[in-house]
Parts: C-alpha cells; structure tokens; sequence
C-alpha cells in the first residue's frame, strides 16, 4: 500500500494551504456502484462478469481529493483496483475544465502493472447538449512499460425521459473504442441513482495482444 500513501501525501500536500477551513464548507460525498460488466475503454476487467464498486470524495472550492474501488478479473492474481487522485475542476458559463492526476493499483497482484495518468477533460453545455472532450497522459507504468496516452470525446443529449449518451475514444498502441448507451437519473428521498444501458465496442490495433470486443451491459450508480 506504499503507492496509496502517496496519493494521501500528495492529497493533504493540496489541502494544506487550507487546513483551517469550516468543516461544512467542505463537500463530501460517496458513490455505490454495480455493473453486469466492468468496462474500461472499452475493454472488460472482469472477464465479462459483474462488478460492485464504490467511491468517496472530498471537494472544496473545486480542489478534490479521492478514491475508487472495484473488483476486477484479467485471469491474473488481481482481484480488485484502488484508485487515488486529485484535481481542480471549474465552470465559467457553458464551459467546463478538469486537470487531474491519477493513480490505478492493484495491491494484491504482481502480474498487474500500477500506472499514474494526467488527464486534462474540457466540456462545453448547450442547451441539453453536452459536449466533452478529454486527453491523457501516462506519467508512470510499474515495470518500466511504455507509458501511453488516451483521447476521448463524449456527447450527451438529455431528451428528458432519458439521456442518450455517446463517445468515442483511441488508446495509443492498443486501439479503438465508441459507445452508445441510454441513462436516467432515478430520485429516491432525494438522493440520485443512475440506471445505464451501453453497448460498448473495441476494435484492437494488434489483435495478437488484444482481442476485438462488444459488450452490451448494464450500470447502476448510487450517489450520496
């Protein structure tokens, strides 16, 4: 867990300049999530079989801290990811900026590799038209792999009843992947939770190393 104490040290190294804030003008909140299949970019981490993760978060005047974690399956030793990462994420009017840093671990396997990305996202909101983009960048890979970078670009149309969501993104040396997909945000004694229904494809730029995939699966998201 040595990595994950540097996500804490780079995060309270953030927080610092503000350690005498008001507790309620901090903002915290959590995520509870399930999947009948974890899709990254396209690709699964489960081996195509469900997941169950979960996050929380500590904000304040657009600087965050926080963590992630899921179970996941590569037919290796690692069973579940713990993320860490930090940020600043601001809007002026329509627009929307995020820089943030990431860390992806996965603690109990010596066959996956850790691996630190930079990521800068940019949105634009129009209306009920959403339009995002994002570039990252990898700043580290455990085992002195190449470190790869990854562009996406995202756009979301709510129609009320529901959300159709798109995106399309390309991983350096790996490949291709878009998504289609329908979402609807659910109250439940105000706290939201988010139904999805996406079909994901992968089309791989060596496919000596990486298989083409097509997923159709299913995401519920709880946030509080």
């Amino acid at each position: 867990m040595k990595k994950l104490s540097l996500v804490a040290m780079f995060a309270l190294g953030i927080l610092s300049p503000i350690s005498t804030i008001q507790a309620n003008e901090l903002e915290v909140s959590g995520n509870i999530g399930a999947a009948s299949n974890y899709i990254w970019r396209g690709m699964t981490q489960t081996k195509d079989k469900s997941s169950v993760n979960g996050g929380a978060d500590l904000k304040y005047n657009g600087l965050y801290v926080g963590t992630w974690a899921s179970n996941v399956d590569f037919g290796t030793q690692a069973n579940f990811e713990i993320d860490g990462y930090a940020g600043y994420s601001n809007t002026i009017n329509d627009f929307s900026y995020d820089l943030s840093y990431t860390k992806y671990m996965y603690p109990d396997s010596k066959d996956e590799s850790d691996f630190d990305e930079a990521k800068l996202a940019l949105g634009y909101t129009l209306g009920d038209l959403i339009l995002g983009t994002s570039y990252s960048q990898a700043m580290y890979q455990e085992k002195g792999g190449d470190k790869l970078s990854y562009v996406e670009g995202t756009a979301s149309y709510d129609f009320k009843i529901l959300s159709l969501d798109t995106s399309y993104g390309d991983y350096e040396d790996m490949g291709s992947n878009y998504t289609i997909g329908v979402s609807k945000p659910i109250k439940i004694e105000g706290q939201a939770i988010k139904l999805a229904l996406i079909y994901a494809s992968f089309n791989s730029d060596d496919k000596d190393i990486y298989k083409d995939e097509k997923n159709l699966f299913v995401t519920a998201k709880y946030s509080f």
